[in-house]
């Protein structure tokens, strides 16, 4: 069966790995999927015989495969390395023109973040994604301090100074808070364009298929595990995680969770590189008469009592993951919701960190 005649062509965004020490040879296909997910397959010919044959025929024996079976092509879409012409995935970036986030008065150029005390040097530069390292950037300091914003430099004057000093990111009734609670509310964490564009282009790599969907347990979410985009703002907030638990620390991973409406998160403590979890609410909707998201974060405080915390779209909460249980219940019909998380632990962990 021709593949033009069906309106079929192959996925130009999918991936394929051959996957050696065995014979017949084995394909590891990675592909976005529109309006779906990321499938990520292992191909081999017991369960895929029909996409297996077109994979060893096209990459291994170098063949011209022009037709396919009629179970080969449900294969193959099934994988997502077929795709109908009008259904392709599309590239999404993150935007960081000026016309996004605004003309800052002054940028710096090649920042370093903020390091705390005990700091890995991974975290004291700016880790970039692949795709804004040939982008000619400048970095707006967040006036929360630690924190560095990138934006377009053709659309930001550049500015010669000194990085700024570590300051006083929180105050001492907001550490002291977290002391005695294992808990706090913190505001202003990233700059409020950021936020608005992390949950467009979240949003949108989920619409295109570029993220997993997740549903164990009753987690329905597009989630991306350390995707690189958060990885760049969570390397910064090293800094005032440290002076917050009055400890070096270092990140371990971040974590973006999209819910979709009938997901939840059953009552659960986290795993070991957790210590620390900041999750920052970058979307919700609908929002309840007060600009709040009405679908709680509930955690079992240190007194026995169930504490019921409600966020407004950029507010963040860093609580001990690993001590103090925590759940959701079910994101009502109709509503979404999208957070990050940004993990962290002491800097003398030497355990798993993903």
């Amino acid at each position: 069966m021709q593949l033009e005649s069906l309106g079929l062509v192959l996925n130009p965004c999918a991936s394929i790995s051959v996957q050696g020490g065995s014979e017949p040879p084995l394909f590891l296909v990675r592909a976005p999927i529109k309006g779906a997910q990321l499938s990520e397959r292992l191909v081999r010919p017991d369960e895929l015989p029909e996409a297996h044959g077109f994979l060893a025929a096209a990459l291994i024996r170098g063949e011209a495969v022009d037709r396919v079976s009629e179970r080969g092509i449900e294969e193959l879409r099934g994988i997502g390395l077929l795709a109908p012409v009008d259904a392709l995935p599309q590239p999404v970036h993150y935007d960081l023109s000026a016309d996004r986030h605004g003309r800052p008065e002054a940028a710096l150029d090649q920042p370093q973040a903020v390091a705390s005390a005990g700091e890995p040097v991974r975290s004291r530069g700016l880790r970039l994604p692949e795709d804004w390292r040939d982008l000619s950037l400048r970095y707006q300091s967040h006036p929360r301090g630690g924190v560095f914003a990138p934006v377009l430099a053709d659309t930001a004057p550049a500015l010669q100074t000194q990085n700024a000093a570590a300051a006083e990111f929180d105050s001492p009734a907001t550490r002291d808070f977290f002391a005695r609670e294992g808990y706090v509310e913190l505001h202003d964490l990233l700059p409020a364009s950021h936020v608005a564009e992390l949950a467009r282009y979240y949003w949108a790599l989920a619409g295109e298929g570029f993220m997993q969907l997740d549903d164990h347990r009753g987690c329905l979410r597009h989630i991306a595990h350390s995707h690189p985009v958060a990885d760049f703002w969570h390397d910064q907030l090293n800094a005032r995680v440290s002076q917050l638990v009055g400890r070096a620390t270092k990140p371990s991973y971040s974590f973006v969770s999209l819910y979709l409406e009938g997901g939840d998160l059953k009552w659960h403590v986290d795993r070991p590189p957790c210590e620390y979890t900041i999750t920052l609410l970058v979307d919700y909707a609908p929002l309840d008469d007060a600009g709040r998201s009405p679908w709680a974060l509930k955690v079992r405080a240190r007194d026995g009592s169930t504490r019921e915390l409600y966020q407004r779209v950029g507010d963040a909460l860093i609580f001990k993951g690993r001590e103090l249980k925590h759940c959701r219940e079910v994101l009502p019909e109709g509503h979404r919701s999208a957070s990050l998380l940004f993990h962290f632990v002491d800097a003398d962990y030497d355990g798993v960190m993903a």
